[in-house]
């Protein structure tokens, strides 16, 4: 089963009292939620978000069968947190005292037939997380999309560098006839890839990586989510990321400079002309990795980074 990454730390960084409001902006599983809740005492409230409604049904579950008392302080939402401002809202509240976002996918989402995400199991491509409301699927994205369109989200997406030769290859096939499964884009793309070395990502990883985040547009949903929190944080609130990969930490990373150091103007004006202000306080030069101990329990921590900003 999924487990929470970081789960120790990130708590104590956002350095919760009683009585606050937090946002945990992704449920997944329900662990980070299960321990924000015991911190905010009675009185505060877990605002807990997720896109995947099979996500929040077994965060409910879990939480019912492990300390069902919590559950009173926690407010489950099934929407993208790319709405975060509206969430807050509709809940009558005007600011949050901390926000969390675990950007990772849970293992079960990955391992579902049903949503077509893993290379290692034979199912129709999908690989959306929210399927009642999202209507592009991967089958769309490989069998329509331009060549270009397709060279361009495997390279920016999947940083992967045989991205022209997959491509290439992928539209002759579907030439021939439409890609239809997993399997079928896995044995595509491993045709293609020059050999890497033993342990190292299998072929496939990087394109499957590259259509997640096109199906579901993770990046464009992070920038929005984390403009938006800086707007719903109270003062002193604290805003705590976890990412997964260089693309969605290099994101998180850029934008809590940019609202640290509030002038944008250029190095070689005299004087600020922007009026920037300052809106966030970093709280640690480098991000937070899992230690010895996770890393032995949880293979999937090891490319987990976690940063933290507070609201100045």
């Amino acid at each position: 089963m999924h487990k929470s990454v970081l789960l120790g730390e990130t708590i104590q960084f956002l350095d919760l009292k009683d009585g606050d409001v937090v946002v945990d902006a992704t449920v997944g599983s329900g662990g980070h939620t299960k321990e924000l809740a015991r911190k905010v005492g009675d009185s505060g409230k877990v605002i807990s978000i997720d896109v995947d409604q099979s996500a929040i049904d077994f965060a409910k579950k879990r939480l019912t069968e492990q300390d069902k008392d919590l559950l009173n302080r926690v407010v489950f939402v099934h929407d993208n947190f790319c709405n975060l401002e509206k969430i807050v809202q509709q809940e009558g509240l005007s600011g949050v005292n901390a926000i969390l976002a675990d950007l990772g996918w849970r293992i079960e989402q990955i391992e579902d037939p049903k949503r077509g995400m893993s290379f290692l199991r034979e199912a129709k491509l999908d690989m959306r997380l929210d399927q009642e409301r999202n209507s592009l699927t991967a089958h769309e994205i490989v069998n329509e999309w331009s060549e270009k369109k397709l060279r361009d989200i495997f390279w920016g997406f999947g940083e992967e560098k045989n991205a022209k030769t997959i491509v290439a290859e992928i539209v002759r096939k579907r030439k021939e006839k439409q890609i239809e499964t997993t399997t079928q884009l896995a044995e595509i793309v491993e045709s293609k890839c020059v050999a890497r070395k033993k342990g190292r990502l299998h072929c496939a990883t990087k394109v499957f990586q590259a259509l997640r985040i096109a199906v579901n547009d993770e990046l464009g949903n992070l920038e929005k989510f984390l403009t938006q929190s800086v707007s719903v944080l109270e003062k002193k609130g604290r805003i705590a990321v976890i990412s997964f990969h260089s693309l969605e930490d290099r994101i998180v990373k850029k934008f809590f400079q940019t609202n640290a150091r509030g002038c944008v103007c250029p190095k070689e004006f005299p004087v600020c002309i922007c009026k920037g202000k300052s809106k966030l306080k970093i709280l640690m030069r480098k991000p937070i990795v899992a230690g010895e101990d996770e890393l032995k329990q949880n293979k999937r921590s090891r490319s987990a980074k976690l940063r933290v900003a507070q609201k100045i």
